[in-house]
């Protein structure tokens, strides 16, 4: 009875949604290599599969009755390391500005803060806001990647700051309202 019951949890993780969103992780290496490398295409084809993985995960789940906490939380763990290690590899790159890593590093503590307290056992709902500033991150990192292959045009440089600084908006806002929500959950305890 034991071993029927671990086979059918395995099989719940081992679905095609899983599957694709995985494989945004092993595509993380390939965007990374294509940015220090100088292979902007290489980086700008890896993305895009990366962004389709992500449009079709969850919407397989739900069409295929596959959808599951674990599908979840690994598509939100997935899309975490990727977000991040791509700000990281970027900055490293040379291609983000200190400023801009640094407030983009605050918006990862604060996931990460939200996180440890909502695991604490501490009950409190998240911001609607996390979800924008998800979004906005995808699209900044959609940017910075694409940019690897833009001609240089006088349109591009503020573009990209105008996009950062929704971004940087986005990020303010919801480290505020997590930083409340917190503050209350704390009070309640």
């Amino acid at each position: 009875m034991e071993m029927e019951k671990e086979g059918a949890a395995m099989s719940s993780m081992l679905t095609i949604a899983n599957g694709l969103t995985f494989a945004r992780l092993i595509l993380l290496p390939v965007i990374i290599i294509g940015v220090v490398t100088s292979q902007g295409w290489v980086a700008v084809i890896a993305m895009a599969i990366v962004l389709l993985t992500d449009l079709l995960d969850g919407r397989i789940a739900r069409r295929l009755r596959q959808a599951t906490q674990f599908g979840q939380v690994l598509d939100s763990t997935v899309d975490f390391v990727l977000i991040y290690s791509l700000f990281i590899a970027f900055y490293a790159a040379g291609r983000l500005p200190t400023y801009q890593f640094v407030i983009l590093y605050i918006a990862m503590l604060t996931i990460l803060s939200v996180q440890l307290f909502a695991q604490s056992g501490i009950t409190m709902s998240l911001p609607a806001t996390g979800k924008l500033v998800g979004a906005l991150e995808y699209v900044f990192i959609l940017f910075l990647t694409v940019r690897e292959v833009l001609p240089e045009a006088p349109v591009i440089e503020p573009l990209g700051l105008g996009l950062f600084l929704v971004l940087a908006a986005a990020i303010a806002l919801n480290t505020i309202m997590c930083l409340k929500i917190i503050v209350a959950a704390q009070s309640q305890h």
